[in-house]
């Protein structure tokens, strides 16, 4: 049996059949030669996680009724508005020893409540954490559900002073709830709202600042919440509006750009703008192929993004050698998006904010390192490429000093020209085509200098 791979086919996902997390994909699955389609939960890679599965030509056989009553169990004891109620409570009382959560129920509660003595208990809550519960929640770590790392304090502030420097007033937390609560409790000048599948964050963040969401199907949980949702893209008339996003990092790039694409296509159509929704998708950088492939007006941005609970993702002795691979890919253009000093500097040829081991390559006219290394100009390639690669004449091209020639091949289609047998790197047309400058979003205040830290 050879098994071919999976594709995903992202067109009327609404009109899906529908698990407990919302609309299911449909899938793709070629084996042996023989494709067959199928649908499964959006939200979920682990059977063990939710059991949904239909096979596409057996749709007439899907239990629209048991399902139905598993989504509706699914949220039933969500009430969001009572669990705000007690926030406010406990925020009314400055007595902070009377301040529980407990981990196994997922509510906040005052202490003496005997239904909780042998759960998992956060005691004695301050108000700093109340406002900050990424600091205190234990994080998910399922890989194949809603792993959870969370950026590091820095780049929290790095990520806010860009926002600023851009003029963005309204904040768009899709999956980012460290920016949230830092929005929350420091920046009055600035408002934000939280979409998040954690349906924990329902304890410390009122109806109209918290949304429960897969972004894998974009699919609020609470109907209310999509109203609230919609009045928030209506904020300004969606002027100074930014959508900042960080999805787990092996969820499909065909899923994830569908659900912005449609974010994008409701604000535009509510507000009655020709100009996209700037967004700040973090993402590792050597997925940039795919993100392009699927979002060709965005770009990736040399910055760093680094995680409190992720030791490859951050500075230091522990961390990566050459630092975290997360960047930020967007459709701001990349010449507006000033990065912090010491750390970057500025290339007046390029005219773009780059870290400082990025070197100008005069014959690729570019700055072309992307893992945060300094790459290196191969002459036979006709483009810079990592420094530990050299060229191998057998393959003709650059690669690992370690490889087997043999497996260097390109089964799949290049994402520019769509021709099998090279990647988009090496596309002959790209090489052809003369550069053309990105095009700009609705960003018309003039730039901002940002302060030196």
């Amino acid at each position: 049996m050879v098994f071919e791979g999976v594709d995903v086919l992202t067109q009327d996902v609404q009109n899906n059949p529908r698990c407990p997390h919302g609309p299911t994909i449909l899938f793709c699955r070629t084996v042996n030669g023989v494709p067959r389609k199928y649908f499964a939960c959006s939200a979920c890679r682990d059977r063990k996680q939710c059991n949904f599965f239909l096979w596409e030509d057996e749709r007439s056989k899907f239990n629209d009724k048991y399902w139905s009553e598993e989504s509706q169990k699914f949220v039933k004891f969500v009430k969001h508005r009572e669990m705000f109620s007690t926030l406010n409570k406990f925020l009314a009382d400055s007595n902070a020893s009377q301040r529980n959560f407990c981990n196994t129920c997922n509510i906040l509660y005052k202490k003496g409540d005997p239904k909780h003595i042998n759960h998992s208990v956060l005691n004695g809550l301050t108000d700093y954490q109340l406002a900050h519960p990424s600091d205190i929640l234990p994080a998910l770590n399922n890989s194949k559900k809603e792993a959870q790392y969370h950026f590091s304090k820095s780049s929290v502030r790095d990520i806010i002073t860009i926002f600023k420097c851009l003029g963005f007033k309204n904040v768009i937390c899709l999956g980012t709830p460290r920016i949230h609560e830092h929005i929350q409790s420091n920046n009055e000048d600035i408002t934000s709202i939280l979409l998040d599948i954690d349906k924990r964050f329902h304890n410390f963040f009122g109806p109209l600042s918290f949304c429960w969401y897969n972004m894998f199907n974009n699919h609020f949980f609470m109907k209310e919440a999509k109203g609230v949702f919609r009045t928030y893209l209506q904020t300004n008339q969606g002027k100074n509006m930014v959508l900042i996003t960080d999805p787990p990092f092996g969820g499909r790039t065909e899923i994830l750009s569908t659900t912005f694409n449609s974010i994008n296509a409701e604000y535009k159509t509510i507000n009655k703008l020709q100009d996209d929704l700037p967004i700040f998708w973090i993402y590792p950088y050597y997925m940039e192929p795919q993100i392009l492939n699927r979002m060709s007006e965005f770009c990736m941005l040399d910055y760093k993004v680094e995680y409190d609970n992720h030791l490859s993702f951050q500075s230091g002795p522990k961390g990566r050698k050459k630092g975290s691979p997360v960047r930020i890919f967007t459709n701001v253009d990349s010449s507006l998006v000033q990065l912090p000093s010491p750390n970057y500097k500025h290339c007046n040829i390029c005219n773009r904010w780059v870290a400082n081991e990025n070197k100008h390559c005069n014959q690729c006219n570019a700055c072309t390192s992307k893992n945060g290394d300094t790459y290196v100009h191969c002459d036979k390639c006709s483009r810079c490429v990592k420094s530990t690669w050299k060229h191998c004449k057998t393959c003709n091209r650059c690669a690992q000093l370690v490889h087997k020639c043999e497996q260097i091949s390109f089964v799949k289609e290049c994402f520019n020209c769509k021709i099998p047998g090279h990647k988009k790197v090496d596309c002959p047309q790209l090489r052809e085509a003369k550069p053309q400058k990105r095009k700009n979003t609705n960003i018309n205040k003039p730039r901002k200098k940002m302060k030196k830290r």
